[in-house]
């Protein structure tokens, strides 16, 4: 192989690497958000009351 090749290839695996991450950590930080869980309360309070 290559040198220049194997260059290219190991930056390709970091970028990839890199988007994995920043998927993850987006996902988890949407998931946790706290607007999302205020909305989550005020229909479990909605569900209560009815």
């Amino acid at each position: 192989m290559e040198p220049s090749a194997f260059i290219g290839s190991s930056i390709f695996l970091y970028i990839a690497a890199f988007i994995a991450v920043m998927v993850v950590g987006g996902y988890l930080t949407y998931r946790t958000s706290p607007k999302r869980k205020q909305r989550r309360e005020e229909k479990r309070n909605r569900d209560d009351i009815n």
